[in-house]
C-alpha cells in the first residue's frame, strides 16, 4: 500500500509541477507580450511627444520670425516718421524765415503787377497774412504796395497764419497758400518721396 501511495504521490507532485510549469510558461509569455506592448506604446508615446515638440519648436521660430519682422516694420515706419517730422520741422523755420515781410512785399508786388498786366482789376485781390507781418508792411514797405493800395488791394490779418500769405484773385472766393504751413507742405509731399526712396 505505501508503495502506491508513494505512485500516487509521485504522479500528483509530477503533475502539479507539469501544471506549475505550464502556467509559469503561459504567465511568462503573458508577461512578454505585456512587456512588448508597453514597449510598443512607449515608444509610440516617445514619437508622438518628439513630434509634439518639432511642430512646437516649428511653431516657436515661426511666432519668434514673425515678431521679429513686425518689430523692424515697426521700427522702420518710427524712423519715417521721425524724419518726416524732423524734415517738417526744418521744412517749417526755413519757410518761415524765407517769408519775412521785406520777401512778402517784394513777392506781392511782383504778383500784382503781373496780374495787373495780363488786365486783372486790382481791386479783385484781397490778401490775408498775421497781424504782425500786416502792421510791418504797412509801416515800412507801403511805397512799395502804394499803387496797388490806391487801386483797392485789400490786405487784411489772419490770426491762423504764422508766417507768409494766402492771395486771392476773386474777392476772396479762392485762395492761394503762401504760408509757412502751405509752403511746408508743398514741399513735404516732394520730400517724402524722396525720403522713402532714400530709406528704402
Amino acid at each position: 500500500m505505501s508503495e502506491k501511495l508513494k505512485e500516487l504521490l509521485n504522479k500528483i507532485n509530477e503533475e502539479g509541477l507539469k501544471r506549475a510549469e505550464e502556467k509559469a510558461r503561459t504567465i511568462d509569455a503573458e508577461a512578454r507580450k505585456n512587456a512588448e506592448t508597453t514597449l510598443k506604446d512607449a515608444k509610440k508615446e516617445a514619437n508622438k511627444i518628439i513630434e509634439n515638440a518639432r511642430v512646437e519648436a516649428s511653431k516657436t521660430k515661426e511666432s519668434v520670425e514673425r515678431a521679429l519682422k513686425q518689430a523692424a516694420r515697426d521700427l522702420m515706419l518710427s524712423l519715417k516718421d521721425e524724419i518726416r517730422k524732423t524734415l517738417d520741422k526744418i521744412i517749417a523755420a526755413d519757410a518761415a524765415k524765407a517769408l519775412s515781410p521785406e520777401d512778402i512785399a517784394g513777392i506781392l508786388k511782383d504778383l500784382i503787377e503781373g496780374y495787373a498786366g495780363k488786365g486783372g482789376k486790382v481791386s479783385d485781390i484781397k490778401v490775408l497774412l498775421n497781424s504782425a507781418d500786416l502792421e510791418k508792411l504797412n509801416k515800412s514797405f507801403t511805397a512799395k504796395l502804394k499803387e496797388s493800395i490806391k487801386s483797392g488791394l485789400e490786405l487784411k490779418p489772419a490770426q491762423n497764419i504764422n508766417a507768409g500769405f494766402s492771395i486771392s484773385f476773386d474777392k476772396g472766393k479762392s485762395f492761394f497758400d503762401f504760408t509757412d504751413e502751405g509752403l511746408k507742405e508743398a514741399l513735404s509731399a516732394y520730400l517724402n518721396p524722396e525720403v522713402q526712396k532714400i530709406l528704402k
